[in-house]
């Protein structure tokens, strides 16, 4: 099976686990009506896939991982919808459609990204994986969402704008803002199927390594993209005078970094052998393709 089958077979899986999920009795609350909308705004599904299929990796069924994977999906989509709002990057295009504060408002916005924080730690309370190992994924999952991770990174990307940052502090940026979510996809799925703690680790690495690949190429794109690809406003980070690595060093010299870190990512996991360490290791070489 060719990488784009798979992905797209994984994708569809999480969609109707998702599509499952956002049935509750009751659907009259505008905050559920707002986070839904922005959940049901499709994108490539990246983490969730990366979350099943580090499950696989360690021998558990992709299935087995759809839990974890639609918590961290609230977290990512919590993140984009506050992104978006006025107050930060004020974008009004997010996957192709209006952003949830275009369409719902900011006020309604805001709360709605605020819903899916709980409500990823209502997902991972209620799975059923071994009490151990939901607290596992929780604690994990503050401490690469807070002030150590994401939400820090989103901040220091915020107060960077206009600044003449080193590559070594964008970098920083980088790991926290985009890698630490990717870190614990990888880290949740393989949790989810093991315990053996150097296997999860070499994940969790692939998870750094592929984060910084696919925000440098997330870079590139919004430098190099005609409107209507991304599924975004093209060309934000130039107007708002972003510390990207591609201010920092060029676009020539931003691909060939993507590249090291796209093949630090696959290095990272030489140690596992199967056809789920296969499928990871075609999906870095896929995100480096689009910028070739």
């Amino acid at each position: 099976m060719n990488i784009m089958t798979l992905t797209d077979e994984k994708r569809k899986t999480f969609d109707a686990f998702l599509n499952s999920y956002l049935q509750p009795p009751d659907t009259s609350s505008g905050i559920f009506t707002a986070f839904s909308y922005s959940l049901k705004a499709g994108g490539k599904r990246i983490r969730p896939i990366l979350t099943m299929l580090a499950c696989e990796c360690l021998g558990g069924q992709g299935s087995d991982a759809l839990p974890a994977a639609l918590a961290i999906e609230m977290i990512h989509t919590f993140s984009l919808i506050h992104d978006d709002l006025p107050v930060l990057d004020n974008d009004d295009l997010r996957r192709g459609v209006p952003t949830c504060h275009a369409r719902f408002g900011e006020a309604t916005a805001i709360l709605a990204g605020d819903a899916l924080i709980f409500q990823a730690l209502s997902v991972i309370g209620a799975a059923p994986y071994p009490l151990e190992t939901r607290f596992d994924i929780m604690k994990t999952m503050a401490a690469k969402c807070g002030i150590e991770g994401l939400i820090q990174g989103e901040y220091e990307d915020v107060m960077a704008e206009g600044k003449r940052l080193t590559f070594e502090e964008i970098k920083e940026i980088y790991r926290k803002k985009t890698s630490r979510l990717f870190e614990l996809c990888m880290y949740s799925g393989a949790r989810i199927a093991s315990s053996d703690t150097g296997k999860i680790a070499a994940l969790t690495e692939y998870g750094t390594h592929i984060g910084m690949a696919f925000q440098a190429v997330d870079d590139i794109l919004d430098v190099t993209s005609e409107d209507g690809v991304l599924g975004k406003t093209p060309g934000k980070d130039l107007i708002q005078d972003k510390a990207t690595v591609v201010k920092a060093l060029g676009l020539a010299r931003t691909r060939l970094w993507a590249e090291e870190m796209t093949n630090r990512a696959i290095e990272s996991i030489s140690g596992i052998e199967n056809d789920a360490s296969a499928a990871l290791k075609d999906i870095a070489l896929s995100m480096q393709r689009r910028i070739q």
